[in-house]
């Protein structure tokens, strides 16, 4: 079996949840036996690039193309992906084509699969076929009807393709997908909602392989491992991104900190420069890492002894809990998307209403007024949870499975 797949970012240039997660996919299906090779293009690249590289075995065909003028309809096609795509198919004759995130590589990818008839899977990691902003989230963070006129969207991050009754045009390009797969039901629901056929569907979690947690290599995260044992660690790996509730955060920082002097907060990834130097102005008790490469953030949520999720918005299956969840330690989260689907309360984490900062610092008082015992047998079930209901085996069966029905095996 020969699988293409194609997003318009793959590690290590980028590392957002969906990539790490499209990484493990592909790596899974390799040790399957599957012939897998992967194309990242992009049309909104500062320069032009068509190269190739291998990431732990997996071949990557990258293709950048520079858009001086980036408009609603080249953000819906473009025929210079259109031409790779197809340069790609009739070069590796895929069986299947998995697409995966592609607001920076239009629709196109949907037509050149669709010329030369080869059946495509897509995983949606958002909400890009309902909103532009792939959030269904107004400028003001409250959440959006998708049937709404978009000019109260929120434009920061990944806005595209605004164009006149967008809804119809994205279903009619994206026609011949033959199945979505959504990590959480809760994607599915939002779609289903807006008019889409529920049989499209199939609920598939991601799975990650089970591994030893790396030693890092980043200087100041190598620092943080050093010191777990002696003082209490809450993580945060949104960095000074809004919509993963840095703002929200910033809010409730006051109270976490008052409630342990010895606590401290470790800010993760990049973000808005204003957002994260905020974070820095919290004084020494809130460290502000960065940049993590992503095969060693697993060593970062292993040293903690919480993890934050409080995004404010529809987030599909947040890559973070994952991760975090298979290390042993809980996760305090909003109730918004698919987060709650991960989450066993009081078990394996807390959840809370977004956009509260009481809430979120109540979570995690609540954590570290458990006895120490309880707090142990919450990293126990945290880890048998990953275990045994995100499994990459697991995973990687049920995309061979619905692989093998578009092939009509």
């Amino acid at each position: 079996m020969r699988v293409l797949f194609s997003a318009n970012y793959f590690p290590p240039s980028y590392t957002g949840g969906a990539e790490v997660a499209n990484y493990h996919t592909c790596r899974g299906l390799l040790q399957r036996g599957v012939d897998c090779s992967f194309l990242v293009v992009n049309n909104r690249m500062p320069y032009a690039l068509d190269d190739w590289y291998d990431l732990d075995g997996i071949p990557v065909h990258r293709r950048h193309f520079f858009t001086p003028r980036r408009n609603a309809w080249n953000d819906v096609f473009d025929w210079r992906v259109y031409r790779a795509v197809l340069d790609d198919l009739r070069r590796l004759r895929p069986n299947v084509v998995h697409l995966l995130n592609v607001s920076g590589a239009t629709l196109a990818p949907y037509l050149a699969c669709r010329a030369v008839g080869v059946p495509v899977v897509n995983t949606l990691h958002d909400l890009w076929l309902l909103c532009p902003n792939n959030m269904m989230l107004r400028q003001d963070f409250t959440q959006c009807d998708p049937n709404q006129n978009h000019a109260q969207c929120y434009h920061r991050y990944d806005f595209w393709a605004n164009v006149p009754r967008r809804r119809a045009v994205f279903v009619a390009l994206t026609s011949n997908v033959r199945a979505f797969i959504s990590p959480s039901q809760a994607l599915i629901d939002r779609h289903v909602e807006a008019g889409y056929r529920p049989e499209r569907f199939r609920l598939v979690p991601y799975g990650l392989p089970h591994t030893s947690v790396p030693v890092p290599m980043h200087p100041g995260l190598r620092r943080i491992v050093a010191e777990t044992a002696q003082r209490p660690t809450v993580t945060y790996a949104g960095g000074g991104v809004e919509t993963k509730g840095a703002r929200i955060l910033l809010k409730a920082l006051p109270e976490i900190l008052g409630q342990n002097e010895r606590l401290r907060i470790v800010i993760a990834g990049g973000g808005e420069t204003e957002l994260l130097n905020e974070f820095r102005r919290c004084g020494p008790r809130v460290e502000v890492l960065g940049w993590v490469p992503f095969g060693e953030m697993q060593a970062l949520y292993a040293a903690s002894d919480l993890t934050l999720v409080p995004s404010i918005w529809h987030e599909n299956s947040p890559v973070v809990i994952y991760q975090s969840l298979q290390v042993g330690t809980p996760v305090a989260a909003s109730t918004i998307g698919g987060s709650p689907e991960l989450i066993e309360l009081d078990q394996t984490g807390y959840l809370y209403a977004p956009h509260d900062p009481n809430e979120l610092a109540n979570s995690v008082r609540q954590h570290f007024s458990r006895p120490a015992h309880e707090r142990r047998i919450m990293r126990q079930r945290c880890a048998e949870v990953a275990l045994t209901r995100w499994s990459i085996e697991q995973h990687i069966d049920q995309h061979l499975t619905l692989y093998q029905e578009l092939m009509g095996c």
